[in-house]
């Protein structure tokens, strides 16, 4: 299918590029699969498994932020392979089932920072995770399914909710998020009040970006939703267990190192408190 979209002659060289990350994660994992891919109005879209996601009991879908193409598919879908791997590690201790699968979902387009206020990209994208959800629910009826959202994934999550598309979803988990819609905000209590869904959600104290996120259009704080479960990103103890995590240090979804050699923790590094937090409760959810 990857091939196909590349040897299109409309292709640009750019979408032509960011298809080959996703060929390259593909080669480099056996047991990775794509789910989908396409092109739309010139930009491609694909997300791809790890584990079997149409015979798993628990489906993982990891949403990214603003300002996020195949072009940064590599570290989304390392994530996505390690969290497969540590929960089912989890499971696995504590003699739950180790049927676990992750996607990483690269299914709209998210925008930029210019336009992360408004809502446009978080209403299409729920509209196509929908979608998607949809197809992997036909196909896999008894899966437990949870989304995990970063950032303006986590407005998306409100739409997803508003739009009806979260009834597929069993639980969620909001990290760093950029705020909801007051009727996404609504709609994902109306879920959680009905125990339909099971919700989280963690802010680091560090992380200036999703404040300024939520001084838009979706300006509801996921934390602050009746019936969140609210767990910490800066550092601690992990709920449930006697490990100890550490800070996430701004915004990053992963660690970076800026121009001047500092280096920022990210909400999914391996030894972040978020991250570890995170396993911790999909481990207990079979």
């Amino acid at each position: 299918m990857l091939r196909q979209l590349s040897e299109q002659p409309q292709i640009s060289d750019a979408a032509r590029a960011q298809l080959q990350e996703v060929e390259r994660v593909l080669r480099a994992d056996s047991q990775a699969r794509l789910r989908n891919a396409v092109i739309l109005d010139g930009a491609p879209y694909a997300s791809v498994s790890f584990g079997d996601a149409d015979a798993a009991d628990l489906v993982v879908y990891l949403v990214h932020g603003v300002d996020t193409d195949l072009t940064r598919f590599g570290a989304w879908a390392s994530t996505a392979q390690r969290l497969c791997a540590d929960v089912i590690r989890a499971r696995a201790l504590r003699g739950g089932s180790t049927r676990v699968a992750t996607i990483a979902w690269f299914g709209y387009d998210s925008g930029s920072h210019a336009t992360a206020r408004a809502t446009a990209h978080a209403t299409l994208g729920a509209a196509r995770l929908a979608v998607d959800l949809d197809a992997l629910v036909a196909r896999n009826p008894g899966a437990e399914v949870a989304v995990v959202a970063f950032s303006y994934g986590v407005t998306l999550l409100g739409e997803l909710a508003l739009l009806g598309g979260a009834a597929r979803v069993d639980a969620a988990f909001a990290i760093g998020g950029a705020g909801m819609t007051r009727f996404g905000a609504a709609s994902v209590e109306e879920l959680i009040a009905g125990g339909a869904l099971d919700f989280a959600a963690t802010e680091a104290r560090a992380d200036v970006i999703a404040r300024l996120g939520r001084l838009g259009a979706h300006p509801v704080d996921a934390r602050d939703l009746e019936g969140a479960a609210v767990y910490s990103a800066d550092g601690g103890r992990v709920p449930g267990t006697d490990t100890n995590g550490e800070p996430t240090q701004g915004h990053g979804a992963h660690t970076s190192t800026d121009e001047f050699g500092v280096t920022r923790r990210g909400y999914f590094a391996p030894d972040a408190q978020a991250y570890l937090s995170l396993v911790a409760q999909l481990a207990v959810r079979d």
